[in-house]
Protein backbone atom coordinates (compact mmCIF):
# COMPACT_ATOMS: atom_id res chain seq x y z
CA UNK A 1 0.00 0.00 0.00
CA UNK A 2 1.10 3.82 -0.96
CA UNK A 3 1.80 5.80 2.24
CA UNK A 4 -0.34 7.79 3.09
CA UNK A 5 -0.49 11.69 1.42
CA UNK A 6 -2.26 14.35 -0.21
CA UNK A 7 -1.13 15.45 -3.70
CA UNK A 8 1.95 17.52 -4.00
CA UNK A 9 1.98 21.08 -5.07
CA UNK A 10 -1.09 23.56 -5.64
CA UNK A 11 -3.63 23.17 -8.08
CA UNK A 12 -2.75 25.92 -10.43
CA UNK A 13 0.63 23.84 -10.74
CA UNK A 14 1.79 21.24 -12.74
CA UNK A 15 1.79 19.95 -16.21
CA UNK A 16 -0.34 21.18 -18.96
CA UNK A 17 -2.29 19.41 -21.39
CA UNK A 18 -4.39 16.46 -21.82
CA UNK A 19 -2.67 13.45 -19.80
CA UNK A 20 -1.63 10.42 -21.78
CA UNK A 21 -4.30 7.51 -22.72
CA UNK A 22 -4.73 4.87 -20.55
CA UNK A 23 -3.68 1.62 -22.25
CA UNK A 24 -2.10 0.88 -25.87
CA UNK A 25 -3.73 0.67 -28.70
CA UNK A 26 -2.13 -1.42 -30.88
CA UNK A 27 1.12 -2.98 -28.91
CA UNK A 28 1.27 -3.32 -25.00
CA UNK A 29 3.58 -0.63 -24.23
CA UNK A 30 1.46 1.45 -21.69
CA UNK A 31 1.22 5.34 -22.72
CA UNK A 32 2.60 5.37 -25.66
CA UNK A 33 0.27 5.61 -28.67
CA UNK A 34 0.66 4.03 -32.28
CA UNK A 35 1.75 6.55 -34.82
CA UNK A 36 -1.15 7.48 -37.30
CA UNK A 37 -1.34 4.91 -40.38
CA UNK A 38 0.17 1.95 -38.08
CA UNK A 39 -1.84 -1.21 -38.32
CA UNK A 40 -2.91 -3.21 -35.11
CA UNK A 41 -0.83 -6.08 -36.18
CA UNK A 42 1.70 -6.51 -38.77
CA UNK A 43 4.03 -4.15 -40.64
CA UNK A 44 3.97 -0.34 -40.65
CA UNK A 45 2.91 1.44 -43.99
CA UNK A 46 0.75 1.67 -46.75
CA UNK A 47 -1.66 -1.24 -47.31
CA UNK A 48 -1.61 -2.39 -50.85
CA UNK A 49 -4.13 -1.47 -53.14
CA UNK A 50 -7.78 -2.24 -53.56
CA UNK A 51 -10.49 -1.60 -55.51
CA UNK A 52 -13.19 1.26 -55.25
CA UNK A 53 -14.37 1.44 -51.81
CA UNK A 54 -18.58 1.59 -52.72
CA UNK A 55 -18.04 -2.07 -53.44
CA UNK A 56 -16.76 -3.21 -49.82
CA UNK A 57 -14.26 -5.54 -49.32
CA UNK A 58 -14.22 -8.64 -50.85
CA UNK A 59 -13.75 -12.02 -49.24
CA UNK A 60 -10.14 -12.29 -49.57
CA UNK A 61 -9.69 -8.67 -48.59
CA UNK A 62 -8.83 -8.16 -44.61
CA UNK A 63 -11.84 -5.46 -42.94
CA UNK A 64 -10.47 -2.35 -42.69
CA UNK A 65 -11.51 -0.77 -39.28
CA UNK A 66 -10.38 3.39 -38.86
CA UNK A 67 -10.73 4.07 -35.38
CA UNK A 68 -11.31 7.62 -34.89
CA UNK A 69 -11.19 10.24 -31.54
CA UNK A 70 -9.57 12.29 -29.11
CA UNK A 71 -9.33 9.64 -26.61
CA UNK A 72 -9.16 6.09 -27.57
CA UNK A 73 -7.98 4.21 -24.25
CA UNK A 74 -11.59 2.31 -24.22
CA UNK A 75 -10.52 1.01 -27.77
CA UNK A 76 -7.64 -0.81 -26.66
CA UNK A 77 -9.43 -4.50 -26.28
CA UNK A 78 -11.09 -3.73 -29.48
CA UNK A 79 -8.24 -3.24 -31.40
CA UNK A 80 -6.44 -6.24 -30.33
CA UNK A 81 -9.55 -8.40 -30.88
CA UNK A 82 -10.03 -6.62 -34.19
CA UNK A 83 -6.42 -7.32 -35.35
CA UNK A 84 -6.39 -10.69 -34.05
CA UNK A 85 -9.85 -11.39 -36.15
CA UNK A 86 -7.99 -10.50 -39.48
CA UNK A 87 -9.31 -6.79 -39.46
CA UNK A 88 -6.53 -4.47 -40.19
CA UNK A 89 -6.50 -1.51 -38.35
CA UNK A 90 -5.67 2.22 -38.24
CA UNK A 91 -6.48 5.37 -36.07
CA UNK A 92 -7.27 9.17 -36.49
CA UNK A 93 -6.73 10.57 -33.39
CA UNK A 94 -7.85 13.81 -33.19
CA UNK A 95 -6.59 16.79 -31.05
CA UNK A 96 -9.50 17.85 -28.97
CA UNK A 97 -13.58 17.44 -29.11
CA UNK A 98 -13.93 19.00 -32.53
CA UNK A 99 -10.61 19.85 -33.63
CA UNK A 100 -8.30 17.45 -36.46
CA UNK A 101 -5.91 16.78 -39.22
CA UNK A 102 -8.62 16.84 -42.00
CA UNK A 103 -6.15 15.89 -44.31
CA UNK A 104 -5.28 12.36 -42.13
CA UNK A 105 -9.11 11.80 -41.46
CA UNK A 106 -9.88 11.99 -45.09
CA UNK A 107 -7.09 9.47 -45.75
CA UNK A 108 -8.19 7.30 -43.42
CA UNK A 109 -11.92 7.89 -44.69
CA UNK A 110 -10.49 6.69 -47.72
CA UNK A 111 -8.98 4.04 -46.52
CA UNK A 112 -11.70 2.54 -44.87
CA UNK A 113 -14.51 -0.52 -44.97
CA UNK A 114 -15.88 0.59 -41.28
CA UNK A 115 -15.68 3.59 -39.50
CA UNK A 116 -15.78 3.74 -35.23
CA UNK A 117 -15.81 7.19 -33.51
CA UNK A 118 -15.05 6.66 -30.05
CA UNK A 119 -17.53 8.96 -28.21
CA UNK A 120 -20.24 11.10 -29.74
CA UNK A 121 -17.99 14.50 -30.42
CA UNK A 122 -16.48 16.25 -33.44
CA UNK A 123 -15.48 12.87 -34.95
CA UNK A 124 -19.61 11.82 -35.59
CA UNK A 125 -19.97 14.71 -36.43
CA UNK A 126 -17.64 14.61 -39.42
CA UNK A 127 -17.66 11.28 -40.31
CA UNK A 128 -21.26 11.20 -40.42
CA UNK A 129 -21.19 13.92 -42.95
CA UNK A 130 -18.20 12.47 -44.90
CA UNK A 131 -18.48 9.09 -45.03
CA UNK A 132 -18.84 7.28 -48.87
CA UNK A 133 -21.83 4.95 -49.58
CA UNK A 134 -21.59 1.29 -48.48
CA UNK A 135 -18.91 2.53 -46.20
CA UNK A 136 -19.86 1.54 -42.56
CA UNK A 137 -20.22 4.45 -39.34
CA UNK A 138 -20.47 3.18 -35.45
CA UNK A 139 -20.31 5.37 -32.90
CA UNK A 140 -20.10 5.22 -29.18
CA UNK A 141 -21.77 7.09 -27.11
CA UNK A 142 -20.33 7.47 -23.50
CA UNK A 143 -21.82 9.83 -20.98
CA UNK A 144 -19.99 13.03 -21.14
CA UNK A 145 -21.10 14.10 -24.76
CA UNK A 146 -24.49 14.40 -23.20
CA UNK A 147 -22.64 17.53 -21.81
CA UNK A 148 -22.32 18.90 -25.42
CA UNK A 149 -24.05 20.35 -28.09
CA UNK A 150 -22.21 18.01 -31.17
CA UNK A 151 -24.61 14.92 -30.95
CA UNK A 152 -27.26 17.29 -31.70
CA UNK A 153 -24.71 18.31 -35.22
CA UNK A 154 -24.53 14.79 -36.18
CA UNK A 155 -26.09 13.52 -39.45
CA UNK A 156 -27.64 10.35 -37.67
CA UNK A 157 -29.50 8.99 -40.94
CA UNK A 158 -25.83 8.48 -41.84
CA UNK A 159 -24.43 6.56 -38.92
CA UNK A 160 -25.26 2.64 -39.51
CA UNK A 161 -25.09 1.62 -35.96
CA UNK A 162 -24.83 3.98 -32.15
CA UNK A 163 -23.82 2.33 -29.26
CA UNK A 164 -24.49 3.13 -26.23
CA UNK A 165 -23.10 2.47 -22.83
CA UNK A 166 -25.99 2.05 -20.56
CA UNK A 167 -30.00 2.66 -21.15
CA UNK A 168 -30.46 5.54 -19.16
CA UNK A 169 -27.24 7.22 -21.71
CA UNK A 170 -29.22 6.31 -24.59
CA UNK A 171 -32.56 7.49 -22.94
CA UNK A 172 -31.47 10.65 -21.82
CA UNK A 173 -29.18 11.80 -25.18
CA UNK A 174 -32.51 10.63 -27.19
CA UNK A 175 -34.71 12.93 -25.12
CA UNK A 176 -31.92 16.11 -25.35
CA UNK A 177 -31.45 15.50 -29.26
CA UNK A 178 -35.09 14.67 -30.20
CA UNK A 179 -33.77 11.30 -31.30
CA UNK A 180 -36.28 8.29 -31.70
CA UNK A 181 -35.58 6.07 -28.66
CA UNK A 182 -36.63 2.83 -30.47
CA UNK A 183 -34.48 3.68 -33.33
CA UNK A 184 -33.11 -0.04 -34.34
CA UNK A 185 -29.65 1.60 -34.68
CA UNK A 186 -29.06 1.95 -31.42
CA UNK A 187 -28.11 -0.32 -29.30
CA UNK A 188 -26.20 -0.44 -25.62
CA UNK A 189 -22.78 -2.26 -25.06
CA UNK A 190 -21.36 -1.42 -21.78
CA UNK A 191 -17.66 -0.99 -21.21
CA UNK A 192 -15.85 -4.11 -21.47
CA UNK A 193 -12.98 -4.86 -18.76
CA UNK A 194 -10.56 -7.26 -18.60
CA UNK A 195 -12.30 -9.39 -16.02
CA UNK A 196 -9.03 -12.59 -15.41
CA UNK A 197 -6.41 -10.00 -15.07
CA UNK A 198 -8.65 -8.53 -12.07
CA UNK A 199 -9.29 -11.60 -10.48
CA UNK A 200 -6.18 -11.38 -8.43
CA UNK A 201 -5.68 -12.01 -4.32
CA UNK A 202 -6.35 -9.65 -1.56
CA UNK A 203 -3.55 -8.69 0.25
CA UNK A 204 -3.76 -9.01 4.25
CA UNK A 205 -6.11 -6.20 5.45
CA UNK A 206 -7.97 -5.57 2.51
CA UNK A 207 -11.72 -5.87 3.88
CA UNK A 208 -10.86 -2.42 5.78
CA UNK A 209 -9.99 -0.52 2.38
CA UNK A 210 -12.17 1.34 0.80
CA UNK A 211 -10.76 2.38 -3.54
CA UNK A 212 -12.29 5.48 -5.40
CA UNK A 213 -10.31 5.08 -8.66
CA UNK A 214 -10.68 8.68 -10.64
CA UNK A 215 -11.57 11.36 -8.97
CA UNK A 216 -12.11 14.16 -11.31
CA UNK A 217 -13.87 16.58 -12.33
CA UNK A 218 -15.86 17.64 -9.16
CA UNK A 219 -18.88 15.62 -10.37
CA UNK A 220 -17.02 12.24 -9.36
CA UNK A 221 -17.81 13.64 -5.48
CA UNK A 222 -14.77 13.02 -3.63
CA UNK A 223 -16.76 14.86 -1.02
CA UNK A 224 -19.16 12.05 -0.62
CA UNK A 225 -16.24 9.54 0.00
CA UNK A 226 -14.59 11.70 2.65
CA UNK A 227 -18.32 11.13 4.48
CA UNK A 228 -18.29 7.60 3.99
CA UNK A 229 -14.89 7.13 5.34
CA UNK A 230 -15.18 9.75 7.82
CA UNK A 231 -18.61 7.88 9.51
CA UNK A 232 -16.56 4.63 9.15
CA UNK A 233 -13.90 5.67 10.85
CA UNK A 234 -15.98 6.87 13.97
CA UNK A 235 -16.52 3.62 15.00
CA UNK A 236 -13.34 1.30 13.38
CA UNK A 237 -10.12 3.59 12.63
CA UNK A 238 -8.78 0.52 10.69
CA UNK A 239 -10.54 1.92 7.35
CA UNK A 240 -8.76 3.57 5.01
CA UNK A 241 -9.47 5.56 1.35
CA UNK A 242 -7.39 4.93 -1.19
CA UNK A 243 -7.66 6.85 -4.28
CA UNK A 244 -5.91 6.68 -7.43
CA UNK A 245 -6.25 8.84 -10.81
CA UNK A 246 -4.73 11.87 -12.13
CA UNK A 247 -4.84 14.76 -9.93
CA UNK A 248 -6.80 18.10 -10.60
CA UNK A 249 -3.88 19.89 -11.95
CA UNK A 250 -2.86 17.58 -14.63
CA UNK A 251 -6.05 19.03 -16.57
CA UNK A 252 -5.28 21.56 -18.64
CA UNK A 253 -8.86 22.50 -18.86
CA UNK A 254 -8.57 23.05 -14.83
CA UNK A 255 -6.57 26.82 -15.02
CA UNK A 256 -10.34 28.00 -16.62
CA UNK A 257 -12.32 26.55 -13.55
CA UNK A 258 -11.96 28.30 -10.85
CA UNK A 259 -15.13 27.08 -8.71
CA UNK A 260 -13.86 23.28 -9.94
CA UNK A 261 -10.02 24.10 -8.30
CA UNK A 262 -11.77 25.74 -4.81
CA UNK A 263 -13.34 22.31 -4.60
CA UNK A 264 -10.56 20.12 -4.05
CA UNK A 265 -8.48 22.59 -2.67
CA UNK A 266 -10.98 22.96 0.66
CA UNK A 267 -11.02 18.73 0.06
CA UNK A 268 -7.33 18.64 0.57
CA UNK A 269 -7.64 21.06 4.05
CA UNK A 270 -10.14 19.03 5.17
CA UNK A 271 -8.13 15.60 5.05
CA UNK A 272 -5.23 17.99 6.53
CA UNK A 273 -7.50 19.31 9.25
CA UNK A 274 -9.69 16.31 9.94
CA UNK A 275 -8.65 13.45 12.79
CA UNK A 276 -10.44 11.06 11.13
CA UNK A 277 -9.13 11.86 8.02
CA UNK A 278 -5.27 13.16 7.72
CA UNK A 279 -3.95 9.60 7.56
CA UNK A 280 -6.30 7.58 6.53
CA UNK A 281 -6.85 9.34 2.59
CA UNK A 282 -4.00 7.35 0.25
CA UNK A 283 -3.27 9.31 -3.17
CA UNK A 284 -2.02 6.83 -5.92
CA UNK A 285 -1.70 8.21 -9.43
CA UNK A 286 -2.82 7.51 -12.48
CA UNK A 287 -1.71 4.23 -14.29
CA UNK A 288 -1.69 0.70 -15.92
CA UNK A 289 -1.28 -0.85 -12.48
CA UNK A 290 -5.30 -1.45 -11.42
CA UNK A 291 -5.17 -5.09 -10.86
CA UNK A 292 -2.61 -4.46 -8.12
CA UNK A 293 -3.89 -1.50 -6.68
CA UNK A 294 -7.42 -3.72 -6.23
CA UNK A 295 -5.67 -6.37 -4.17
CA UNK A 296 -5.80 -3.80 -1.78
CA UNK A 297 -9.28 -2.92 -1.77
CA UNK A 298 -12.53 -4.90 0.02
CA UNK A 299 -14.74 -2.39 -0.98
CA UNK A 300 -15.14 -0.08 -4.75
CA UNK A 301 -16.77 3.08 -3.79
CA UNK A 302 -18.68 5.14 -6.70
CA UNK A 303 -20.23 8.67 -5.28
CA UNK A 304 -20.31 10.18 -8.41
CA UNK A 305 -23.61 12.16 -9.18
CA UNK A 306 -23.63 10.88 -12.67
CA UNK A 307 -21.84 8.10 -14.54
CA UNK A 308 -22.83 6.13 -17.74
CA UNK A 309 -21.21 2.60 -17.34
CA UNK A 310 -18.19 3.32 -14.37
CA UNK A 311 -15.64 1.03 -15.72
CA UNK A 312 -14.33 1.85 -12.11
CA UNK A 313 -16.74 -0.05 -10.42
CA UNK A 314 -16.46 -3.05 -12.70
CA UNK A 315 -12.96 -3.60 -12.30
CA UNK A 316 -13.42 -3.39 -8.36
CA UNK A 317 -16.45 -5.84 -8.78
CA UNK A 318 -14.43 -8.30 -10.91
CA UNK A 319 -11.28 -7.98 -8.45
CA UNK A 320 -13.71 -8.95 -5.46
CA UNK A 321 -14.32 -5.84 -4.35
CA UNK A 322 -17.41 -5.11 -2.75
CA UNK A 323 -19.70 -2.15 -4.29
CA UNK A 324 -20.98 0.78 -2.57
CA UNK A 325 -22.81 2.93 -5.09
CA UNK A 326 -25.02 5.90 -3.82
CA UNK A 327 -27.57 6.92 -5.76
CA UNK A 328 -27.82 8.43 -8.94
CA UNK A 329 -29.09 7.69 -12.47
CA UNK A 330 -28.54 4.02 -13.95
CA UNK A 331 -27.76 2.82 -11.06
CA UNK A 332 -30.30 0.59 -9.32
CA UNK A 333 -30.27 -0.54 -13.49
CA UNK A 334 -26.85 -2.07 -13.41
CA UNK A 335 -26.10 -3.03 -9.91
CA UNK A 336 -28.26 -5.25 -7.42
CA UNK A 337 -29.77 -3.17 -5.19
CA UNK A 338 -27.74 -4.20 -2.15
CA UNK A 339 -25.44 -2.45 -3.23
CA UNK A 340 -26.76 1.25 -4.21
CA UNK A 341 -27.29 3.52 -1.22
CA UNK A 342 -29.14 6.82 -0.67
CA UNK A 343 -26.29 8.45 0.84
CA UNK A 344 -22.99 8.14 2.77
CA UNK A 345 -25.07 7.28 5.78
CA UNK A 346 -26.57 4.13 4.41
CA UNK A 347 -23.45 3.46 3.22
CA UNK A 348 -21.47 2.73 6.13
CA UNK A 349 -23.82 1.51 7.77
CA UNK A 350 -23.48 -1.46 5.77
CA UNK A 351 -20.05 -1.56 5.32
CA UNK A 352 -20.07 -1.82 9.32
CA UNK A 353 -22.68 -4.46 9.16
CA UNK A 354 -20.73 -6.70 6.95
CA UNK A 355 -18.44 -6.73 10.20
CA UNK A 356 -20.65 -6.80 12.75
CA UNK A 357 -19.93 -9.79 14.43
CA UNK A 358 -16.76 -8.71 15.23
CA UNK A 359 -17.71 -6.02 18.22
CA UNK A 360 -20.40 -8.76 19.53
CA UNK A 361 -18.12 -11.76 19.84
CA UNK A 362 -14.54 -10.26 19.44
CA UNK A 363 -13.58 -13.04 16.54
CA UNK A 364 -11.31 -11.20 14.22
CA UNK A 365 -11.11 -14.20 11.52
CA UNK A 366 -13.99 -16.75 11.17
CA UNK A 367 -17.39 -15.23 11.10
CA UNK A 368 -15.82 -11.76 9.49
CA UNK A 369 -14.17 -14.10 6.74
CA UNK A 370 -17.35 -15.91 6.15
CA UNK A 371 -19.93 -13.05 5.22
CA UNK A 372 -17.46 -10.99 3.24
CA UNK A 373 -15.89 -13.72 1.44
CA UNK A 374 -19.92 -14.51 0.04
CA UNK A 375 -20.43 -11.24 -0.95
CA UNK A 376 -17.25 -10.51 -2.47
CA UNK A 377 -17.69 -13.47 -4.50
CA UNK A 378 -20.81 -12.39 -5.75
CA UNK A 379 -19.14 -9.16 -6.67
CA UNK A 380 -17.04 -10.89 -8.57
CA UNK A 381 -19.75 -12.78 -10.43
CA UNK A 382 -21.82 -9.90 -10.57
CA UNK A 383 -18.76 -8.58 -12.77
CA UNK A 384 -18.58 -11.57 -15.44
CA UNK A 385 -21.41 -9.59 -17.43
CA UNK A 386 -19.02 -6.91 -18.32
CA UNK A 387 -15.69 -8.97 -19.18
CA UNK A 388 -14.55 -8.77 -23.14
CA UNK A 389 -15.43 -12.55 -23.70
CA UNK A 390 -19.19 -11.80 -22.99
CA UNK A 391 -18.99 -8.63 -25.43
CA UNK A 392 -16.63 -9.12 -28.04
CA UNK A 393 -19.61 -10.58 -30.14
CA UNK A 394 -21.57 -7.71 -30.26
CA UNK A 395 -18.28 -5.34 -31.63
CA UNK A 396 -17.43 -8.20 -34.21
CA UNK A 397 -20.75 -8.33 -35.28
CA UNK A 398 -20.86 -4.62 -35.41
CA UNK A 399 -17.46 -4.17 -37.29
CA UNK A 400 -16.30 -6.59 -38.24
CA UNK A 401 -19.24 -8.36 -39.90
CA UNK A 402 -21.38 -5.53 -40.76
CA UNK A 403 -24.56 -6.88 -39.08
CA UNK A 404 -27.69 -4.63 -38.11
CA UNK A 405 -27.89 -2.89 -35.52
CA UNK A 406 -31.43 -4.48 -34.60
CA UNK A 407 -29.86 -8.13 -34.77
CA UNK A 408 -27.12 -7.30 -32.45
CA UNK A 409 -29.71 -5.57 -29.69
CA UNK A 410 -32.00 -8.45 -29.89
CA UNK A 411 -29.30 -10.90 -29.48
CA UNK A 412 -27.97 -9.21 -26.27
CA UNK A 413 -31.76 -8.97 -25.05
CA UNK A 414 -31.82 -12.74 -25.27
CA UNK A 415 -28.33 -13.66 -23.93
CA UNK A 416 -28.63 -14.62 -20.43
CA UNK A 417 -26.56 -12.20 -18.00
CA UNK A 418 -24.58 -13.37 -14.98
CA UNK A 419 -26.10 -12.96 -11.98
CA UNK A 420 -25.10 -12.73 -8.30
CA UNK A 421 -26.62 -14.83 -5.40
Amino acid sequence: MSRASRPAGPLTDGPSGEAPPRGPLADGRPGEAPPRGRLADGPSGEAPPRGPLADGPSAEQAPRLLIAGHSLSFCAPIVRRAGRHGAEVREDRWHAHGSHDEEASAAGLAWADTVHCEWCLGNAVWFSRNKRPKQRLVVRFHRMELETDHPGEVDVERVDAMVFVARHVLEQACERYSWDVADPRFVVVPNGIEVDALAQAKLPGARFNLAAIGYVPRLKRLDRALDVLDLLRARDPRYRLLVKGRAPWEYEWMRGRPEERGYFERLLRRIERSPNLRRAVSFEPFGEDVPAFLRQAGWVLSTSEVEGHSVAVAEGMASGAIPAILERPGAGEQYEARWVYPGAAEAARAILAAQATLSVRGDVEAPQRRDFAAESEAARRFAERWSWERLWPAWERLLLRGEPAGAVREAAARAPAARAT
